[in-house]
């Protein structure tokens, strides 16, 4: 038996990508085969191979995972698969939110909405968040649906230690980790800046990620030099991993302003890092923060800055380490554990056999050193 891993793209350094990349070494641990398909990716990009291998080598003791977060030509050919098939459904983003500045997206987002149908004739289904879950609750039966977070506790982000104290900056840094794209709100963040500056409270904004609509990021750049703070903000593009860590050890907070998230993956990292994280509410984002750090998804922004300011205020020029962030994201992190995988497959009608009480002490030392 091999669990055989697809989506349309799989690119590591993609949250998709790399979620999928996990899913072979989750395997593994297993005990289990796994292999990668995708229609895009980058040759050598941990063994992924094109997605029409997969129907030639699907045999009928195999399991099918297919990651779902937009509309896939392929996924009729992969429901008549003769063999058990798990949907992870990521989430599919409201075109609405995309139709001004990426019309192509929206529209193969508006597809993805009426092929959701579909995902109810998976053996199983997984989706990243409760509000993924409630979005296919007509289509699937509320309790059928697990939830499990998109990430893995063995990604090299949550393994890595941080400082344990934070980084000295001659101003507070407010950090927005994500696709520069329009329903990330990146323009929010840049005013917030801005109202801080306004109250006379001095901070620096990074902006980490790929930059895929230029228009969008032309925009940007002429609303921050409008509203005076051009030279406070960083736009980053995208980072290697040493470099992304080093903007969540110095950084002072996160803000998070998307209106549509099917989990948010820098939410728990800058909680890994024991960050501050301000986050919008409305989204699957504020499922995995304390509820304290959420903002109504109608508030002014204006309504942030007090709280943002005081919270900034109290480091007196050195990045902050909170371990009940640190903790908090502990536990979101629990939830995608190799055991609640096992648990799933099985429900799923795969045979596993039971971890051995070695691989269970090797577990329980990698959290003793990771606490």
């Amino acid at each position: 038996m091999t669990l055989r891993v697809c989506a349309p793209d799989i690119f590591s350094g993609d949250a998709v990508g790399n979620h999928c990349i996990g899913f072979v070494r989750m395997a593994e641990r297993l005990g289990m085969r796994a292999e990668l398909y995708a229609s895009g990716f980058e040759e050598g990009t941990n063994g992924v191979r094109p997605l029409d291998a997969l129907f030639e080598e699907v045999t009928r003791d195999d399991v099918v995972l297919l990651s779902y977060s937009i509309y896939d030509p392929y996924l009729e050919r992969i429901l008549a698969l003769d063999c058990r098939k798990i949907c992870y459904i990521h989430g599919v983003t409201d075109p609405q939110l995309l139709r001004a500045l990426e019309p192509r997206t929206a529209q193969l987002c508006e597809k993805a909405l009426a092929q959701l149908p579909l995902l109810a004739r998976f053996d199983t289904v997984v989706a990243n968040s409760r509000s993924t879950a409630a979005s296919v609750a007509g289509i699937v039966a509320a309790d059928a649906v697990k939830v499990v977070p998109p990430i893995f506790p063995d990604m090299y982000v949550f393994r890595r230690e941080g400082p344990r104290k934070g980084r000295k900056r001659p101003e507070p840094n407010l950090l927005m980790v994500g696709r520069v794209v329009p329903h990330k709100r990146i323009e929010d963040g840049i005013e917030i800046l801005s109202l801080l500056k306004q109250r006379d409270f001095g901070a620096t904004l990074s902006i980490v990620g790929s930059t895929p609509n230029y228009d969008y990021l032309k925009f940007l750049i002429n609303h921050a030099r409008r509203l005076g703070v051009l030279e406070q903000v960083d736009f980053k593009g995208m980072l290697d991993d040493a470099d992304l860590f080093e903007c969540y050890e110095s950084a002072h907070a996160l803000l998070a302003m998307s209106r549509h998230e099917g989990f948010c993956v820098p939410v728990l990292e800058a909680m890994h890092y024991g960050k501050p994280v301000f986050v919008r509410g409305g989204t699957a984002a504020q499922e995995i923060c304390p509820p304290d750090c959420v903002f109504d998804a109608n508030a002014e922004l204006a309504a942030w800055i007090p709280v943002i300011a005081q919270r900034l205020g109290q480091s007196h020029g050195r990045s902050p380490i909170d371990t009940a962030f640190v903790k908090h994201a502990d536990g979101v992190l629990q939830r995608a554990s190799d055991e609640v995988w096992r648990n799933i497959f099985i429900g799923a009608g795969v045979g596993i056999a039971a971890p051995s009480t070695h691989a269970r002490a090797d577990t329980a030392t990698a959290s003793a050193e990771k606490r």
